[in-house]
């Protein structure tokens, strides 16, 4: 299986990670002692280049993780640079209507399926790796493979149409954004609302049904193991910057208790 992401969930039945918001490779190498599945490199609200992000990208590699990148917003650019650079996955926020989830997955994948422009980049050893050598066509389905769009199912918009939106083609699966989506739905951050419990009840349904997979960030680890036993393939707990700083606080409080 060319993607690391989806072996670990056949193997293990699901997959554990988490967001990295800072650009900090020897942080990315320590997480990759951890025993995490993946890595999500935010580049929508982190403060992220192309090279640092594709530091990163080689980091999460060498570490055993999954490398998956949010993008900021569905354009060639961002996309690009991305999967160029060895994203095993996008990420993509924000998304409102079915035509903005089928332009991104367009912009990810190579024809037949999309229309992402053809290079052998870094994400391919330059051409190099074994999945990369053959022929055009087998280079192209294997890209297509390697590369999960996963966009983002956090809008009012997006809920309503989720039904006809993991029917796209090319689309793998769906990465439920829980703050933006409660706030969509005039419950933020209300996680125990039954309204809000119902939608992600129906979108992992539908991800199911679709044979698609279904990811969701959790907020700890009590939330994380309770997605995971409900049937979620993947959640990405907390925040580097997040965890960093509740670690050293309660560090901190030990010795001066």
């Amino acid at each position: 299986m060319l993607n690391h992401l989806k072996e670990t969930i056949q193997k293990k039945g699901n997959a554990v990670g988490t967001f990295l918001g800072v650009t900090n490779v020897p942080l990315m190498e320590c997480l990759g002692y951890t025993g995490l599945d993946f890595v999500i490199i935010d580049t929508e609200h982190g403060p992220y280049d192309t090279q640092p992000m594709s530091d990163l990208i080689k980091a999460a590699e060498l570490g055993g993780m999954a490398p998956i990148v949010r993008i900021a917003d569905v354009t060639h650019k961002e996309i690009q640079r991305a999967v160029d650079n060895g994203a095993q996955g996008i990420i993509v926020p924000c998304l409102r209507s079915v035509d903005d989830f089928k332009k991104a997955v367009d912009l990810a994948k190579f024809a037949p399926i999309g229309n992402r422009g053809f290079i052998k980049a870094r994400g391919s050893g330059f051409g190099n790796e074994p999945w990369a050598t053959g022929s055009l066509v087998e280079y192209m389905q294997n890209s297509n493979e390697r590369v999960l769009m996963l966009p983002q199912c956090e809008t009012k918009e997006a809920l309503d149409n989720i039904e006809e939106i993991v029917q796209i083609e090319g689309l793998d699966g769906i990465f439920i954004g829980p703050f933006d989506l409660s706030i969509c739905m005039g419950i933020p951050a209300q996680f125990d609302h039954p309204d809000f419990k119902a939608a992600i009840a129906r979108i992992m349904q539908v991800c199911k049904d679709a044979g698609k997979l279904c990811m969701i960030y959790t907020n700890n680890a009590e939330e994380s193991r309770r997605y995971l036993e409900a049937g979620i393939d993947a959640v990405a707990d907390s925040i580097d910057t997040i965890v960093f700083t509740e670690a050293y606080r309660t560090i901190v409080n030990q010795i001066r208790s």
